[in-house]
């Protein structure tokens, strides 16, 4: 059985019948679970060997539509977070802690409208909990540029990290585009730029230093076929 699928099973148990009567509300709780998915698919950090998913979801809801789950807001939060973390495990997805959802009354949001922001955060330590924005800022791209990626080298074979927008970081660090977990790389090691038809790459004062085919670089354009070394981790760059 689905994630999903679960999950309203869950709904029909609770309520005895249809949500739809019990709760008088245009507004689904299957709706919100979809919602809460295609947030969950569109902000993911692919890093060397996982794909990393949002862990903190607020649902935020019409007053007047958050009155109808306010009776069983707590069951449905804890059951929300267990859907999303079944899925994410259905989908090979990497959650850096069980997921925690949050529904609340935005007075801004039309009513029969869901709005939902996802967050990575750091698990939680004495320093406190560190959140980061997991949404990657889209900029206006060319079509020469649509085609270009990364290949590393995985224990599962080689891994093509599409190059989707004009400005990525590349590093240890998971506020970083592109996420590659392997010691020799810095936290913020490189960053790749497309400018004047061109991927660029500048070492970011990394400890291990940025190579192009061997030779080390502070900053040079990339072309098809070059190997980008990040303190000793290969990736091949290829376009076209």
């Amino acid at each position: 059985m689905s994630a999903l699928k679960r999950f309203e099973q869950f709904m029909e148990n609770m309520v005895e019948g249809s949500v739809a009567r019990m709760f008088g509300s245009p507004v689904q709780p299957a709706e919100i679970a979809k919602r809460l998915e295609r947030a969950m698919e569109s902000q993911q950090k692919i890093g060397v060997r996982r794909v990393i998913v949002p862990n903190v979801y607020r649902v935020f809801l019409n007053p007047r539509d958050f009155a109808a789950f306010e009776p069983m807001r707590g069951d449905l939060e804890r059951e929300m977070g267990n859907y999303l973390s079944e899925l994410a495990s259905e989908r090979e997805f990497t959650m850096l802690e069980h997921p925690h959802v949050e529904l609340a009354e935005d007075a801004s949001v039309p009513r029969r409208t869901i709005q939902v922001v996802a967050e990575i955060a750091q698990p939680s330590s004495e320093a406190g909990t560190q959140v980061m924005s997991a949404t990657i800022q889209m900029e206006a791209q060319q079509q020469s540029n649509s085609r270009a990626l990364l290949l590393v080298e995985t224990p599962k074979g080689v891994h093509p990290i599409p190059l989707e927008t004009t400005l990525l970081t590349l590093g240890r660090g998971l506020n970083n585009d592109i996420v590659l977990e392997d010691a020799r790389v810095s936290r913020h090691h490189a960053q790749l730029r497309y400018k004047t038809r061109r991927f660029w790459v500048t070492d970011l004062g990394s400890t291990n230093g940025t190579f192009v085919n061997g030779e080390p670089v502070s900053e040079t354009a990339l072309r098809n076929g070059d190997v980008l070394s990040l303190g000793g981790l290969e990736l091949k760059f290829r376009e076209g």
